[in-house]
């Protein structure tokens, strides 16, 4: 005869136990879920070529921290345009300079990837204008220290695509700066 004080334990049947998912169960399948989403993700991508967004993008942030750079140093900016790409020049002593600075690389010379077209369109001159400097180096586009800047219109845009997607990034005279994205083909 067993113990008299122990009860005998029942064994666990349908009704008395729950079954639940176990941590590596649910592991396994946040794995699988993250593995498809990666390649998903990657194979929308590969499918196109983001090299004029990111050059807009990537322009369009320039500019404004020239801008804010210009109005916080007092100091006046100017960007030229050139067909492979886009510099900044200061004036100094009543004259445009070339800008190097290693503490502030944004304003260093930047040379555009050769499918990236550019065209621009500054307020006050007749019809669209190439990019493409002065003798002087005077710029076609200036941010002024009291945060005007010179109205215009400067779209990027593949030149090897036939759609001819742009990116449009506009400057007004009150110092407000904008990026305009194509909107997605959800052909």
């Amino acid at each position: 005869m067993p113990g008299a004080g122990t009860a005998a334990a029942a064994p666990p049947g349908p009704a008395g136990r729950q079954r639940g998912f176990t941590l590596i169960e649910i592991m396994v399948v946040v794995v699988i879920i993250g593995t498809i989403t990666t390649f998903a993700v990657l194979g929308l991508s590969m499918g196109r070529d983001d090299t004029v967004e990111r050059e807009a993008r990537r322009l369009h942030m320039v500019l404004e921290l020239a801008a804010e750079s210009a109005l916080l140093e007092a100091r006046e900016l100017g960007l030229i345009l050139e067909p492979d790409g886009y510099r900044f020049t200061e004036l100094q002593d009543n004259a445009w300079r070339g800008i190097r600075e290693s503490d502030r690389r944004y304003l260093n010379p930047h040379a555009l990837p050769n499918q990236v077209r550019m065209e621009v369109e500054v307020e006050g001159l007749p019809g669209d204008r190439e990019p493409g400097a002065s003798e002087d180096d005077r710029p076609g586009i200036m941010l002024l220290s009291s945060g005007e800047i010179t109205p215009f219109s400067l779209s990027l845009s593949d030149r090897d695509r036939r759609d001819r997607t742009r990116y449009l990034i506009q400057g007004d005279l009150t110092g407000r700066l904008t990026l305009e994205l194509p909107e997605e083909d959800t052909r």
